[in-house]
């Protein structure tokens, strides 16, 4: 009896020790997860505050929730607006994210730079101010790591969907609406997606964006059935890795910010489990490349005026003509090496590698695009950067286009 009650005795307070050390692990856990300014009381307030990235001042507005505490960790939520716009879109156009979101996260709206008096998110160059942003976010405010999401509107879609590839060891989910990535890069760490299109957008046509859409289904390891999602827009792809669900909402409209988009993103955002940062990437894998070449020219006209810094090819609807403010039915190749080109000449490219994944045989209108010193790319800078369009017809993977295109200055 003296046995058994002393192993009783010992049983429990082995018990006891457990739960105690369980008890400090988890603290540790959330201390963890939490960012380096949780408990500084930083001095930061709602509203537009300023950081110098990368030598040039920029802007962005903070919106804390109101009973926000240093001490405890919000999700945080970066929203980046589309093309000619700022943040105001969002805090004070379209407000139903933040309505939506209420005193739920910390949102902040950051402002791109203006290219030609135009305001556009630059996909590689921009990284550098999310680094320096977040760095200034993470010293000064209270957040939880485990929960930090991007999203974005239009070209602001687009650099979330940059950043989902780039800083998925930063980041939970994305949320791009009217967006598509248009890298071929090899993405660091994980997240989960929702995407928003409208079936009638004729500037990021729904048919431009699916590659995307199962880009992210890929390595997310989705399958190709797909289930009713919690928001009636919305389907989900099932099988995905477990905690990072692809998710495709449709709308009847077009490029706009959609009336249901805050509720459905931040709903989305809400039902997914913390989950620590990491570099991994996911199970999946990228489907195999359809390539194809090609060889052109491009006749660069004596009045041309800045020095060519990047080349891109892409393919639009037939007897396309400039100005073109809509994206392209395809993207060819992002990044075409520019060899020797000067006003007044021609320059030939040949055995040009292409991307033809998911790409139809038919008609289409080539595009090359030229982007000057100065200007940002995806969205060519009106007034600055040269495009020339020549109808063509894809029937192979090999195309020779033997007449030059002649370039155009775009001008919206």
């Amino acid at each position: 009896m003296n046995i058994a009650h002393h192993t009783i005795k010992i049983n429990k307070k082995a018990a006891y020790v457990v739960v105690i050390l369980f008890v400090m692990l988890a603290a540790c856990a959330a201390l963890f997860f939490r960012s380096a300014g949780c408990g500084s009381g930083g001095g930061f307030t709602s509203g537009e505050r300023t950081i110098i990235s990368n030598g040039t001042e920029r802007f962005y507005y903070v919106r804390l929730p109101g009973q926000y505490d240093s001490r405890t960790p919000p999700p945080l939520i970066f929203v980046f607006h589309g093309f000619s716009s700022d943040y105001t879109y969002f805090t004070q156009e379209h407000t139903d994210l933040q309505d939506a979101v209420a005193d739920g996260a910390i949102l902040v709206y950051p402002n791109a730079l203006p290219v030609n008096g135009e305001r556009q998110w630059d996909f590689k160059t921009d990284l550098v101010f999310f680094d320096d942003l977040y760095a200034e976010l993470e010293a000064n405010l209270c957040f939880d790591t485990r929960k930090v999401f991007a999203v974005g509107h239009s070209n602001g879609a687009g650099f979330s969907h940059t950043l989902g590839c780039q800083r998925g060891n930063l980041l939970r989910a994305i949320a791009p609406v009217s967006g598509l990535f248009s890298q071929d890069d090899t993405c660091t760490g994980q997240v989960a997606v929702m995407m928003i299109q409208g079936d009638n957008d004729t500037t990021m046509p729904a048919a431009t964006v699916q590659p995307t859409r199962e880009y992210w289904a890929a390595i997310n390891s989705c399958g190709s059935d797909t289930t009713a999602g919690a928001d009636p827009h919305c389907t989900a792809y099932r099988g995905c890795d477990h905690d990072f669900p692809v998710l495709y909402c449709a709308h009847s409209g077009g490029h706009d910010w959609p009336d249901f988009a805050g509720e459905a993103i931040w709903s989305f955002f809400q039902s997914l489990p913390p989950a620590p940062p990491s570099s991994a990437p996911g199970a999946g894998t990228i489907p195999d490349k359809v390539t194809g070449k090609i060889s052109f020219k491009i006749f660069f006209q004596p009045d041309f005026v800045g020095t060519p810094d990047k080349l891109a090819l892409s393919l639009y609807p037939y007897g396309s003509t400039l100005p073109l403010r809509g994206s392209p039915r395809y993207i060819l190749n992002s990044d075409v090496p520019l060899g020797d080109c000067a006003p007044g000449q021609v320059a030939a490219y040949s055995n040009v590698p292409i991307n033809l994944s998911r790409v139809d045989y038919g008609d289409y209108a080539l595009s090359a695009t030229i982007y000057v010193k100065g200007s940002s790319y995806p969205i060519p800078a009106s007034g600055k950067d040269y495009m020339g369009l020549q109808d063509i017809t894809l029937d192979n993977t090999s195309l020779v286009v033997e007449k030059p295109l002649e370039l155009g200055l775009i001008v919206y």
